[in-house]
């Protein structure tokens, strides 16, 4: 096994989807439930849903933050390593292993960030998108990042695929796949090694 550490730098924002309240036993799936279940909704239901929503797509961790989690890096390799490198999503899956499981993300206001409230509570730190659902349009909200990084050290067997190889498929897959959702429009990004 050899090791190298990647650091991937926004060039466009990251717009966080933490899937979480698919789990209908997720407090924030049954905090919204409550909500969407009315058939007349305040102007008040729709703001707290909205908060709910931002809330809800983030990944925090009270001790670090705001983070990225790792399977998105082995996600993205294997997603471009077939087509660039000829190396099989499964081969990636078994021979590339991030050292850590959350991947703190820095971003411009990340100081202002001490709980999930100060995501949800400023404007700076969201997007309203307009999304198509059936026939008509809905605004979603999702939470969104500025100027971000993080690094992650991977663990690989050079055995599968060498240094080279695997430094190639990281660059495609961060500048034309990029991470969070709505990729690459959002999430596009460049790699360092070191």
């Amino acid at each position: 096994m050899q090791s190298i550490t990647c650091t991937f730098s926004g060039i466009s924002p990251i717009l966080l989807n933490n899937p979480q309240t698919v789990d209908p036993f997720n407090r924030y799936a049954k905090a919204m439930k409550t909500i969407t279940a009315k058939r007349k909704k305040s102007d008040d239901d729709l703001l707290e849903l909205r908060r709910l929503e931002v809330e809800a797509k983030c990944y925090f961790d009270e001790r670090i933050g705001i983070y990225v989690p790792s399977t998105w890096v082995v996600a993205a390799i294997g997603s471009v390593s077939w087509t660039k490198g000829k190396v099989k999503r499964a081969d990636i899956r078994s021979s590339v292993f991030p050292t850590a499981a959350k991947l703190p993300l820095h971003f411009a206001g990340r100081e202002k960030i001490k709980a999930l409230s100060d995501v949800s509570g400023n404007p700076e730190f969201q997007r309203v998108l307009l999304l198509k659902q059936g026939q008509v349009k809905v605004a979603k909200a999702a939470p969104i990042f500025h100027d971000w990084q993080f690094s992650v050290e991977l663990e690989f067997d050079h055995t599968v695929l060498n240094e080279r190889e695997l430094t190639s498929l990281i660059e495609h897959a961060s500048r034309y796949g990029g991470f969070g959702d709505f990729r690459p429009t959002y999430g596009a990004c460049e790699v360092s090694f070191g």
